[in-house]
């Protein structure tokens, strides 16, 4: 019995990290996106960009100017911009940089975090007129046809999500880079294959406007709430590898744990929100949403089952092994030895022990999704 929970554990593990990647790499072979695109010779459609901004005077000149020098349309453009009580220049620098003719400024007087930011504007602020969202955060930085390549896919009716190529300016740690590609071209491959991506990346990505859905109170990844409400409206949300754009990244070990910790507790809670999808796999947003989220999710259950099973088998030996991984990776990492096997081994467990703080502190109950701003570099 001990052996069958064991393998039963390390099967599905197997699965949702090496096997659906595999197949899906395998189905996408040789395909592209199926749909209709516009020329940019043809009519586009308005484009409503928004930007949740705390403290971004380092960044926010960058920005816009990203934005303003866009090959797309300048009179179909506007731009959104919510002051969530900044208490540096930001504000200052806009004003002072440029034309407010198509940027419009949203000051809040109290933190409101970044989902409350993004119901107020879209809701209260913006016209309630056929256009395109571009959701994107104020460190993520365009290149020159990066709006008409969120974009173009628009054309076809099906599509109601585009999702960016984002693509870090600096890279801190070589294993979270390594991830990053990995999901990439796991999004990709699930564009190609189903038309369907279980969340955008929330840097920067397009919607129909008719179909934003307001964030639910305490909720703490809004990307992935308003993107899997888009898929289960029956749109298409796929990822667009043209549309790259550049992201000042975080900084330090510290603050990528915390933030992954934070995702973490919203993910569960998007868990519970869309539980019935679970249920579902044979329906292509079930499917996609257990293989990809749902069975990484609970990763640090299985990992514990791995472990107690073969704790109970081999008791010497694991407890040995648990002690001195650790310690060698700790001293390989002190004198610059990078053996990428423990390296990668070693970011795997501190990720999924975030994840399990972040199940706690969702069992706990999320009171806000507020939270200290990443610091820019």
């Amino acid at each position: 019995m001990i052996y069958f929970y064991l393998i039963m554990a390390v099967g599905v593990l197997m699965y949702t990290y090496i096997l659906y990647p595999m197949s899906l790499r395998k189905k996408a072979y040789g395909k592209t996106l199926p749909y209709k695109v516009y020329d940019t010779t043809d009519e586009l459609p308005e484009v409503m960009v928004v930007i949740p901004a705390c403290n971004e005077e380092k960044v926010i000149a960058e920005k816009l100017n990203s934005i303003l020098n866009s090959n797309y349309p300048a009179d179909k453009i506007s731009i959104y911009i919510g002051l969530d009580h900044c208490t540096d220049a930001t504000k200052s620098v806009i004003e002072s940089d440029f034309d407010f003719t198509n940027i419009h400024i949203t000051e809040f007087s109290e933190r409101q975090g970044k989902p409350n930011v993004l119901n107020h504007i879209i809701n209260q602020v913006i016209p309630d007129r056929e256009s395109i969202l571009v959701l994107t955060d104020a460190n993520v930085i365009f290149k020159e046809d990066t709006l008409f390549e969120l974009v173009k896919y628009f054309s076809d009716e099906q599509i109601g999500l585009v999702d960016s190529n984002i693509q870090p300016k600096k890279v801190f740690n070589k294993q979270e880079e390594d991830y990053w590609e990995y999901e990439t071209d796991i999004k990709r491959n699930e564009s190609l294959v189903y038309g369907i991506i279980p969340g955008p990346s929330g840097g920067c990505y397009a919607i129909r406007r008719k179909l934003y859905t307001t964030v639910p109170l305490s909720f703490l990844v809004d990307d992935f709430f308003i993107g899997f409400s888009i898929v289960t409206a029956d749109f298409k949300a796929i990822l667009n590898m043209d549309a790259i754009c550049h992201e000042d990244v975080v900084t330090s070990w510290k603050q990528e744990f915390f933030r992954k910790i934070r995702i973490a507790s919203g993910n569960f809670q998007n868990l519970w929100r869309f539980k019935k999808y679970v249920f579902q796999p044979f329906h292509p947003a079930g499917f996609v949403f257990l293989s990809h989220k749902v069975i990484r999710w609970k990763t640090p259950f299985l990992l514990l089952i791995v472990y107690y099973m073969l704790l109970l088998e081999f008791t010497l030996f694991i407890l040995i092994v648990t002690l001195f991984l650790p310690i060698i990776d700790a001293l390989l990492f002190t004198f610059g030895v990078e053996f990428k096997p423990l390296r990668r081994f070693h970011y795997f467990i501190v990720m999924n022990i975030a994840v399990m703080i972040g199940f706690i502190k969702f069992c706990k109950g999320v009171k806000t999704n507020v939270w200290q701003p990443t610091t820019r570099n």
